[in-house]
């Protein structure tokens, strides 16, 4: 009878597993951020949240998990896994995945360098769903009526949802993938808030073995060079200031150089036509395809806002725009915005700030960059 309630599917039972990135024995930013997002999924099911760490000599980094958030954690500790190679860890994970009494019902990875190549390929593996580069995630019914495939019909009670920016930025997709688990997503860095650190966390920690195959091994790092890069990274600014082709050269930077340099914690961005000019290095990139930023105060300076850099910078505290088209779309979503020549407002801007540096040092305190 159409007025019968719809018969429930698939109500799985698994937890929630965050994929942990490390490098030179440090957490990466994006895994206290998974670690936040999975706590809130598995909290709103009533599961755990688990955690699987691969590397060597790992030391106190599981612990580091739990004290974020982790109820268990899963360590794969071995020289083998010093440094990330696609096959061992695949190999790792699928073996995990395989000695479990049922697959996760979730898992999460960072859409960085190595998570980007490492999910595609579990997923594959398990021939399970895989929806990439989220901004948000979910946990809700979903009602299957499509009677494409009558055999997925029904009520699906616990369902990932997979939010992510699509047709360029301009709406949100919304990803269901419930036939089977583990229901997989990768998320943009920057875009979920980590949970405080709480030394008190108490959990699980849980050695998992090594079994590598020779043709795992196939692939050698002869060797890894760290970025050298001056001041402080994009994602770890609290103060941003940012170009765009607006500035009319890449001798404007020098100007928001020094604007930046009024303020402490401060970095250098820009958006992505000048990066592909050849003005500034892609690192300072801020966007859909650059970094995504979260700092107290973002400062963009000649970037017109187009929805490619807002997906990047748009929950910043405090947004400044500065750009002479007063139709601009940035100044829609700006908190504050300042129409005029960006050579004749920045050096104003540079001018007061200073004044105020040397007002606050006379009173021995400094507030320039704090809130």
């Amino acid at each position: 009878m159409e007025n019968d309630p719809p018969i429930v599917q698939f109500c799985p039972k698994g937890n929630v597993l965050v994929v942990a990135e490390q490098s030179l024995g440090q957490i990466q930013p994006v895994t206290l951020e998974l670690l936040g997002a999975g706590r809130i999924l598995a909290d709103k099911m009533g599961k755990d949240l688990h955690c699987v760490i691969m590397g060597y000599d790992l030391g106190d980094l599981p612990n580091q998990l739990i004290h974020y958030g982790a109820d268990v954690v899963y360590v794969a500790d071995d020289e083998a896994l010093q440094y990330y190679r696609t096959l061992p860890y695949r190999r790792v994970l699928v073996d995990l995945l395989d000695s479990l009494q049922e697959p996760p019902h979730t898992m999460l990875l960072g859409s960085s360098t190595t998570g980007r190549d490492l999910a595609p390929r579990i997923a594959a593996h398990f021939e399970t769903g895989l929806t990439a580069d989220c901004t948000e995630l979910d946990i809700g019914p979903y009602e299957h009526k499509s009677k494409v495939d009558p055999t997925k019909l029904g009520l699906y009670p616990n369902c990932l949802y997979a939010i992510r920016p699509s047709f360029g930025e301009s709406l949100k997709a919304r990803i269901l993938g419930p036939w089977k688990n583990p229901q997989m997503a990768t998320t943009r860095p920057g875009v979920m808030i980590p949970l405080k650190i709480d030394t008190s966390r108490q959990g699980q920690i849980h050695n998992i073995p090594v079994k590598l195959n020779s043709e795992d091994l196939r692939l050698i790092v002869a060797e890894t060079v760290k970025e050298v890069s001056s001041g402080l990274k994009l994602t770890e600014a609290e103060v941003i200031v940012s170009g765009g082709y607006g500035l009319g050269s890449k001798e404007g930077f020098e100007l928001l150089e020094q604007l930046a340099n009024c303020f402490n914690s401060n970095a250098i961005g820009a958006s992505r036509k000048v990066v592909d000019l050849g003005w500034i290095p892609y690192q300072h990139q801020v966007g859909q395809t650059g970094k995504t930023v979260r700092p107290k105060l973002y400062i963009a300076c000649g970037i017109s806002g187009a929805i490619q850099h807002r997906v990047g910078m748009s929950k910043s505290n405090i947004i400044i725009a500065i750009n002479k088209d007063m139709d601009a779309p940035i100044f829609k979503f700006a908190h504050q915005g300042i129409i005029g020549d960006i050579y004749q407002i920045v050096p104003e801007l540079i001018t007061q700030f200073k004044a105020l540096q040397n007002k606050s040092a006379l009173g021995g305190k400094s507030v320039v960059g704090s809130r």
